[in-house]
């Protein structure tokens, strides 16, 4: 019986270490977005870019590669926020460790503010776990002003869109500032990107930028980007998309493991190597300026 009590009591400790802990992080982001809210009128004209993540089968790697760049994009000093969007599943908290008690459901409910969601990630990013329900609920005023604060607080925000047919995935991929359309060598994988593709046709402003995910050297990636931009100039008459790749690693499986970011855990890995040149690219242009927030766009 005293085992039990001593069992009870340090399960008590454990709990509210974790509470407060959460609490603390959440009145630190709490605190950011109630300032950017007051500073909204002074720089709404700047805002963060806006990265999506899409695929047009699931399993291509679409979650990591969003998490990796998005830590590659902070390390390299940016302010990062990595939204989940994704109506499926894409583990972000599997990927990198976190606890993800709260999600974006309960900020739609009303019972947290979307500063008390957000989680500190690796590398000083922040996520906000399960907003799959943003575009329903976009026309709150409310949350309209949390996310206008929330798009200027920071340099980059990447959206993991989840699968490329969804209306979600569609409707972020017109109004973002780069779109990652990731496939692998795999023919299926292939046919799908291009089924996007197609089936985005005319409704998204820019074309997406195809991201050949596991290459096995960078002929083969492209060779594969090279007939993709044939077929889609010759079927779909439109300009063919660019293209980049991350080389084939197996440090990644083990990152994933081990629940932390490949960039971190093999910071010389070739496929660290591939993800820090697009980072460094991304971050070669200014941050956007506009006269809508993210929400309005949509």
């Amino acid at each position: 019986m005293e085992l039990f009590f001593h069992l009870q009591f340090a399960t008590f400790n454990l709990f509210l270490h974790f509470e407060i802990s959460m609490r603390d992080q959440a009145s630190t982001l709490r605190n950011l977005i109630q300032r950017r809210l007051a500073d909204t009128s002074a720089s709404a004209s700047e805002g963060a870019r806006i990265v999506v993540f899409t695929s047009g089968k699931g399993g291509v790697g679409k979650s990591n590669l969003a998490l990796n760049l998005a830590v590659a994009t902070a390390q390299a000093g940016s302010r990062v926020c990595l939204l989940d969007i994704n109506p499926g599943s894409s583990n972000f908290d599997l990927l990198c460790g976190l606890n993800c008690y709260w999600n974006f459901g309960h900020v739609l409910t009303g019972a947290k503010s979307l500063g008390e969601v957000i989680l500190k990630g690796p590398a000083g990013i922040n996520v906000v776990p399960g907003a799959s329900g943003l575009l329903e609920f976009a026309a709150s005023q409310e949350l309209a002003q949390q996310f206008a604060a929330l798009e200027t607080a920071y340099d980059v925000l990447f959206v993991d869109a989840g699968n490329g047919m969804s209306e979600s995935a569609r409707r972020f991929a017109s109004v973002a500032d780069v779109t990652f359309l990731v496939t692998t060598p795999e023919p299926t994988a292939i046919a799908d990107a291009y089924a996007t593709l197609k089936a985005w046709q005319g409704n998204v402003s820019a074309m997406p930028e195809v991201l050949v995910n596991r290459v096995e050297s960078v002929d083969q990636a492209k060779q594969i980007l090279n007939r993709f931009s044939q077929t889609v100039e010759m079927f779909l008459r439109c300009p063919a998309p660019s293209g980049c790749w991350v080389a084939e690693d197996s440090a990644v499986a083990h990152a994933v493991a081990a629940r932390r970011p490949f960039v971190e855990t093999v910071p010389e890995g070739a496929a660290t190597r591939d993800v820090r040149t697009i980072a460094k690219r991304l971050l070669a242009s200014a941050r956007p300026v506009r006269t809508q927030t993210l929400l309005e766009r949509l």
